[in-house]
């Protein structure tokens, strides 16, 4: 019995000794301000955030508990992300939401996962948060021919790939490769 115990002590302590793999965060933790200037209601008075943001401010945000939940909740397509990582190269990918809009809290803590675990620099891409007009006080979304939200837009060299609308037609890993791969994609409101 003894040398039973003696070996359950020596595997725990080896067991202990092993470095605990660690999980991407979605952003460094440290207190974010969000200024007065990104911050709107929606129709019914709720805070919401309106204008240019950046993932750490739609993180710090606190009517951003959907985010959270969905970014730790969405399991990436792993054998989809290998294929989507080598082209991503080169590519700015813009993200237009709601933080009020309830398919933007469905899709884009997925797609901000998949982007972040392909190796994109999710902290720095431009992400333009819209009211329920979509719009933004500077106009910000008229230069992205917006229709609905979120638009996660995909371009390279100043010109636009393709983009996302309001929901995947596949799943979100399928239709970024598709648009990566430069396929025949068409949004749900593509004409």
């Amino acid at each position: 019995m003894r040398i039973f115990y003696l070996l359950l002590c020596l595997l725990l302590i080896a067991c202990a000794d092993q470095p605990s793999k660690k999980v991407p965060a979605p952003i460094e933790s440290e207190i974010i301000q969000i200024p007065d200037s990104l911050l709107g209601k929606d129709w019914e008075g709720n805070k919401i955030l309106v204008g240019k943001i950046n993932l750490a401010q739609l993180c710090a945000f606190t009517s951003s508990d959907w985010y959270k939940n969905e970014y730790a909740l969405y399991k990436v397509n792993q054998s989809v992300l290998a294929e989507i990582k080598p082209l991503l190269k080169d590519k700015k990918v813009s993200l237009i939401m709601g933080t009020w809009c309830e398919d933007s809290q469905r899709e884009v803590p997925g797609m901000i996962k998949i982007l972040t675990e392909a190796g994109y620099p999710t902290a720095s891409m431009e992400i333009i948060a819209v009211d329920e007009d979509k719009t933004t006080p500077g106009k910000l979304e008229k230069a992205f021919d917006l229709f609905n939200v979120p638009t996660l837009i995909f371009s390279e060299d100043g010109t636009e790939i393709n983009r996302i609308v309001e929901f995947p037609i596949n799943s979100l890993e399928q239709d970024i490769l598709a648009i990566l791969r430069g396929e025949d994609y068409k949004n749900a409101y593509a004409e």
